[in-house]
């Protein structure tokens, strides 16, 4: 559609020239909302040599919350580099860290995101005129086990941008958990797991009460993100992945329109080159249709990024 325009300034790729021979098939895309075509409030990063992979989606509706994501983007970019080249010191060509244990990755990841968070809250704060900017972070890096055929992923994540695994023979499994209302509402027991997850799933208001309704329209406020009044909980995690194995990381404009079920159709049938495009262009068309139909249609930019693991 000519009024959905994908803002490349905010796709951030390192490597030029990635090898057709490498473990990982990278697909990622990511789109403007069609209220704001020309400003992308999201940011990818994606590095398919070394093994990284990131979304932020920037918050406050206006310029600001495009400039927090860039900035934090830009900041989680560098550090990265300085790691690799730290690294892997003498190294022609910079690939995947090939021993786990060469570094503490889950520490990393972490300190690249207070980075960011520090960035946006100096120079992005500088840069947008304004305090009141902030940004979801969700990121991965990729590594090679001594003594294994298979890899693991350390994921770190702040606000309500989302991490899924898909396995041959299992369910989606989502991998991170939202900063926001209904974790807030499970830790405080005023709901369990399994009602906020059915919230969260909605399709139709008849499928809920009115109080859970209203948790569902109020599901997306989150709780912490990047460069807001406090620095961020930063949340880590490790996942072993093997042959066959998708990895999803996108914004809410993707699994806001929708479901689990749905995210998992898309990852398991598309190919692995255009499965970030195809979830992409199904959340467009949700966003589209009446509140008659479901009540989960919500024009936002939208970003996706799916690692395939090919051998």
């Amino acid at each position: 559609m000519s009024q959905h325009r994908t803002s490349r300034r905010n796709h951030i790729t390192i490597g030029a020239n990635p090898s057709e021979l490498t473990p990982f098939t990278f697909a990622r895309h990511t789109i403007a909302c069609e209220r704001h075509p020309h400003r992308n409030e999201d940011s990818l990063i994606t590095d398919e040599q070394s093994g990284l992979a990131a979304v932020f989606d920037g918050v406050g509706g206006s310029a600001a919350g495009e400039i927090a994501s860039q900035t934090a983007a830009q900041a989680a970019r560098k550090g990265w580099k300085r790691l690799l080249q730290r690294v892997q010191k003498g190294r022609r060509v910079q690939g995947f860290l090939q021993d786990c244990s060469e570094v503490n990755l889950c520490t990393i990841l972490e300190q690249l995101i207070i980075e960011a968070d520090e960035l946006v809250r100096s120079e992005g704060a500088h840069r947008a005129g304004t305090n009141d900017l902030a940004t979801t972070v969700a990121i991965a890096a990729l590594c090679r086990p001594s003594n294994s055929k298979g890899y693991t992923m350390v994921f770190a994540h702040v606000g309500d941008s989302r991490i899924y695994l898909l396995r041959a023979n299992e369910p989606l499994k989502r991998l991170t958990s939202d900063d926001g209302l209904l974790a807030k509402l499970v830790e405080n027991q005023v709901v369990n797991d399994a009602d906020a997850f059915r919230i969260d799933q909605a399709m139709r208001a008849e499928q809920l009460s009115d109080t859970e309704y209203s948790y569902f329209r109020l599901r997306g406020g989150i709780t912490q993100a990047l460069g807001g009044p406090l620095p961020p909980t930063i949340h880590t995690n490790k996942v072993a992945i093997y042959p066959g194995d998708r990895i999803l990381l996108c914004t809410d404009g993707i699994h806001d329109n929708l479901i689990d079920e749905e995210i998992e159709h898309i990852l398991r049938t598309g190919a692995r080159t255009t499965a970030a495009r195809l979830l992409i262009e199904h959340s467009i068309r949700r966003s589209h249709e009446e509140r008659e139909l479901t009540v989960r249609a919500k024009p936002d930019d939208m970003s996706a990024v799916v690692m395939t693991c090919r051998f």
